[in-house]
């Protein structure tokens, strides 16, 4: 369902203690499973890798797609760090290494991202986060007001 996830949460570059880190997995709309953690005194965290026996995959009728949500609590506050789907049911290296380097500031905006499935240059992988990633990481939209298409109609 989930490789292990590590990373740092801050606040304006400071390391954030006591943060609620929230992982959220839904496997084909049946199986799902919830775990959480708190952030150590520099901000690091660690989720162990959830793996699950199913027979869902053997379902004719099953979409094999795993949904992963994964967010901070921090002060009533509630930020997103990981929102994407995972198609099929092999552990992806491309998912794995961001996973495991979920870099975050909180003051960060939250964004719509892209990333490279090395498998097929002609479908990257996306998903929404506040996360940074200085390499293999393309923002493709921003949450604000602008209209892109005004023209268009």
């Amino acid at each position: 369902m989930c490789s292990e996830v590590k990373g740092v949460i801050t606040l304006k570059g400071k390391p954030v203690e006591g943060a609620v880190i929230i992982r959220n997995l839904k496997f084909a709309h049946r199986v799902e499973k919830e775990d959480q953690v708190l952030t150590a005194a520099d901000g690091s965290f660690f989720m162990p890798e959830v793996v699950i026996d199913s027979k869902i995959p053997g379902d004719m009728f099953s979409h094999e797609v795993t949904y992963q949500y994964i967010t901070v609590l921090y002060n009533s506050s509630e930020y997103e760090l990981w929102n994407c789907e995972l198609v099929g049911i092999e552990e992806r290296n491309e998912y794995k290494e961001k996973l495991n380097s979920l870099i975050a500031d909180l003051s960060s905006q939250n964004v719509d991202f892209i990333f490279t499935n090395h498998s097929n240059k002609n479908l990257n992988f996306y998903g929404s986060t506040i996360c940074r990633w200085k390499n293999d990481f393309e923002i493709y939209e921003n949450e604000d007001d602008t209209d892109y298409f005004k023209d268009f109609r």
